[in-house]
């Protein structure tokens, strides 16, 4: 039961990131990230294809046989866009007249996934 909900769930993940692959602003790897680790636990049939994918396989590659790990660069780039988005988010939720509830949402789950992009995620030189 656990494994279907595992491949199920990754496949959502997967779609999400081909969806990435057309669309710009859209991450891709992002959304690969956790259907490879999904995949891990319940298929690794499917593990091995997020892998060795033509379009994302060679970056999820990197970041495992790394330790996962990210260059300092794509750090710094995934919090600069990390910014724009909820800074866009902030202006666009103020405009339609919310009393900052929304804003102060956004905010903080900005600064969660700063925090989390600086000091959860390992830094390759």
């Amino acid at each position: 039961m656990k494994r279907r909900f595992y491949v199920s769930l990754g496949l959502i993940f997967i779609v999400c990131a081909i969806i990435g692959i057309w669309i710009p602003g859209w991450p891709t790897v992002s959304w690969a990230v956790p259907a490879a680790y999904l995949f891990s636990l319940s298929n690794e049939k499917l593990f091995r294809w997020t892998l060795t994918n033509r379009w994302f396989g060679s970056a999820l590659f990197d970041y495992y046989s790394t330790g996962k790990t990210l260059p300092k660069h794509v750090k710094t780039w995934i919090i600069v866009f990390i910014t724009i988005m909820s800074t866009i988010s902030i202006w666009i939720t103020d405009l339609t007249g919310d009393p900052g509830y929304g804003q102060a949402f956004i905010a903080i789950v900005w600064l969660i996934g700063v925090w989390f992009i600086n000091s959860k995620v390992k830094t390759r030189t």
